[in-house]
């Protein structure tokens, strides 16, 4: 006796491989019409991906004809007693559907069961022969909803995972969060000055006048800190003026002290970790746009400051180190729709509170925005992440 999952194919990647987080299948059958198959790269992903993930051997079907009766044919032609049929209505033509209303209603057919994806809350809801809710059993990761948008992954800066099990890390994160909030103009300044670096041993040019008093002030910080020893300031032959020293083995993550943003995205990091509402966080995701990875100059790469697994739904979080623009908000949407799809959650945070058209605007596009950081305590943010994505594991009350 096998299980088989009907699926009909369609546009949305979530509405084609979501129904196999809900129970276990022995294949899974993809039936569309003639002219409206995947194409070859979506067959790749899905032969590639289902069998490795679910066991499950896969097979595409195509109704040459796109009506009722042709549909319900290779329905009624596909059928044996014995084996159990699981019909999914999310996504594809509605004539798939409308047949197969007509398939269970025409004769009774034991071991025949249809349902449908409620994909935003993370239920399956079997409609026929008895209603019943189910959760899902199995979950999706970063790398597996990218990769069944077209998309991959080709690397990851740092994970929760790695964080949350290194203590060191951890505390390192929330301390240069602490030390850099209240001197944001001087780390921007700091971070963006022309950077070298050997190993341990760091070396920036000073080009603009002031830039002396911003390092004297950041030094002393991290020299505290026990992120930096060994530093000097000189001026060359030429007299250019550098700054040298050496980090510390105490800097865990030495992009932090290279790009000014990298603080603010590896709290984030730590707050939607910590919060327990997603199964998976990460930060620093470069993604290939077509999952064909080259070396031409053309080739789409973008990363996404924090990426994070909601309900098997990619999260894509922009951080931004300033105030929030309607600019930040654009850019963050075209991101999640292009490697994520219809179902993907776009998120912007950033450091300085927002204006209220932006506030508006954000509200008008479905692009959550999180701003103010800069005055946002750890248990605050993560407060903040659960309102708007409830844990599971937490009751209304909670919420």
């Amino acid at each position: 006796m096998a299980r088989i999952l009907i699926e009909f194919f369609g546009d949305e990647s979530a509405e084609n491989t979501a129904p196999l987080l809900y129970g276990k299948y022995d294949r899974v059958i993809y039936f569309s019409f003639g002219g409206e198959e995947p194409g070859s790269r979506q067959r790749e992903v899905l032969e590639e991906l289902i069998p490795k993930k679910f066991g499950a051997e896969v097979v595409f079907l195509t109704v040459q004809n796109k009506t009722l009766g042709a549909a319900y044919r290779n329905f009624s032609e596909l059928w044996r007693e014995g084996d159990e049929y699981v019909f999914d209505l999310t996504g594809g033509s509605q004539l798939f559907s409308a047949a197969v209303g007509i398939f269970v209603s025409a004769a009774e057919k034991p071991g025949v069961s249809v349902a449908v994806l409620d994909i935003a809350e993370g239920t399956e809801y079997v409609q026929y022969p008895e209603y019943a809710e189910k959760s899902a059993e199995y979950k999706f990761g970063v790398d597996e909803l990218i990769s069944l948008c077209g998309g991959r992954v080709i690397s990851k800066s740092k994970t929760y995972a790695e964080i949350s099990g290194k203590s060191q890390l951890r505390s390192e994160i929330v301390r240069m969060w602490d030390a850099v909030k209240s001197i944001p103009s001087d780390w921007n300044r700091f971070c963006s000055m022309t950077n070298c670096r050997d190993g341990s041993r760091v070396k920036k040019k000073l080009s603009r006048a002031d830039d002396k008093k911003t390092v004297e002030r950041l030094i002393s910080m991290l020299r505290r800190r026990d992120i930096i020893r060994n530093d000097r300031l000189y001026i060359d032959e030429r007299g250019r003026t550098y700054l040298e020293y050496d980090l510390t083995p105490r800097a865990k993550t030495v992009e932090m002290y290279e790009k000014s943003g990298t603080v603010l995205e590896l709290y984030t990091c730590l707050a939607a970790g910590e919060c327990g509402s997603f199964s998976e966080v990460c930060s620093g995701v470069v993604l290939d746009l077509d999952g064909l990875i080259t070396k031409k100059r053309g080739d789409p790469v973008n990363e996404i400051d924090v990426m994070a697994v909601y309900r098997n739904r990619p999260v894509l979080i922009s951080c931004k180190n300033c105030k929030p623009t309607k600019e930040h908000l654009y850019e963050i949407l075209t991101m999640a729709e292009q490697y994520g799809g219809k179902y993907a959650i776009p998120a912007l945070v950033c450091s300085e509170p927002a204006f209220e058209p932006v506030r508006e605007r954000a509200s008008e596009m479905g692009v959550i925005l999180i701003d103010n950081v800069y005055d946002t305590p750890l248990k605050k943010l993560k407060d903040i992440l659960v309102r708007y994505f409830p844990s599971d594991r937490q009751t209304d009350d909670e919420i």
